[in-house]
């Protein structure tokens, strides 16, 4: 994901409404562009602050929210991750359960020889 990407999809990002690739690629390319992680911190804080003066309250740390906020979205990402790599060990180890049964029932029950 390159710099304008990036700033285009901070709305859909504040807003969540990114999908889990396009969040996956927003991260990343967040860790590594220190000018878009103070873009977005700065819309982050911009957005926070109007919704907290609408709520009258003045106990909130914005920085602590927005730090929170992007640490919760890695955290999805990863569980998205694992969640896809036990999904492939199921599927592969149901993939050879069925050639080994099927193995067998053609083998064994019909007496078939190679």
């Amino acid at each position: 994901m390159d710099c304008v990407t990036f700033r285009k999809d901070i709305n859909a990002y504040l807003s969540d409404e990114l999908t889990d690739e396009e969040l996956n690629d927003f991260l990343i390319h967040l860790r590594s562009c220190p000018e878009c992680r103070d873009e977005l911190e700065i819309n982050f804080i911009v957005i926070e602050g109007i919704n907290i003066l609408d709520e009258e309250r003045s106990d909130y740390d914005l920085s602590k929210a927005y730090n929170r906020s992007i640490q919760a979205s890695e955290r999805y990402i990863s569980f998205k991750k694992i969640l896809l790599t036990l999904r492939y060990i199921v599927d592969t180890l149901l993939f050879w359960t069925v050639l080994t049964i099927g193995y067998f029932y053609l083998f064994t029950i019909y007496g078939l020889r190679l």
